[in-house]
């Protein structure tokens, strides 16, 4: 088993890390904090699985890491290890080419199980994600106006939006790169059904996102 662990806080890591090898016989793991170095590894080391956050400090992350990863490591398993159960961007990681998503807070005993079951070749989404996935299916089925989920990081792009910042001033109170929210002004917007920065912060105030 060769794997490849990405998430931007170390305690994290340390834990998918002990879960892996106490699940595998495990001949290299490869631990990296962002989407870049995540597809380097990827290219270098040709894994068998890899584990990722959804919310990463470098660009690429979320649904377009997924896609890439899928692109450069065709094997790998790709499984999403979050600590929230946002459905739109885990259901364009699922699109994109990840196996399964679960969430931080699941056991050691159930996260080794459904990483088994993945790397065997089984599709395994935590039943709390299965759940909102279902729910926001049926309620566009119904017709039903559908909730806006933010992550925290959006939540605090859309907040400098409103105050008229630009992307590279945001880049700088965030401390993140310019690309990066970019990537995270377009998700916004492509989640507000917006057509524009200020149409984005007016349907953000309509939705009591502000």
């Amino acid at each position: 088993m060769r794997a490849i662990i990405v998430d931007d806080h170390p305690i994290a890591r340390y834990g998918l890390r002990a879960v892996v090898t106490a699940t595998f016989e495990v001949e290299r793991i490869v631990e990296v904090d962002g989407g870049a170095k995540a597809i380097g590894a990827a290219k270098a080391l040709d894994p068998d699985l890899v584990l990722m956050d959804l919310d990463l400090p470098q660009h690429p992350h979320g649904p377009t890491l997924c896609g890439q990863l899928r692109a450069v490591a065709p094997r790998a398993r790709i499984v999403i290890v979050t600590a929230f159960a946002r459905t739109p961007d885990i259901r364009q990681c699922l699109v994109a080419g990840a196996h399964g998503c679960l969430l931080k807070d699941t056991s050691n005993v159930d996260l080794s199980g459904s990483l088994r079951a993945i790397v065997a070749g089984e599709t395994i989404i935590d039943p709390r994600i299965a759940q909102r996935i279902a729910s926001d299916a049926i309620g566009v089925l119904r017709g039903d106006a559908p909730v806006v989920r933010l992550s925290k990081r959006q939540r605090q792009v859309l907040g400098l939006l409103a105050e008229g910042c630009s992307n590279h001033v945001i880049a700088e109170r965030l401390s993140i790169a310019e690309a990066t929210v970019k990537d995270h002004v377009g998700a916004v917007m492509a989640k507000l059904d917006a057509t524009s920065r200020l149409h984005a912060v007016v349907r953000a105030s309509e939705e009591g996102l502000l």
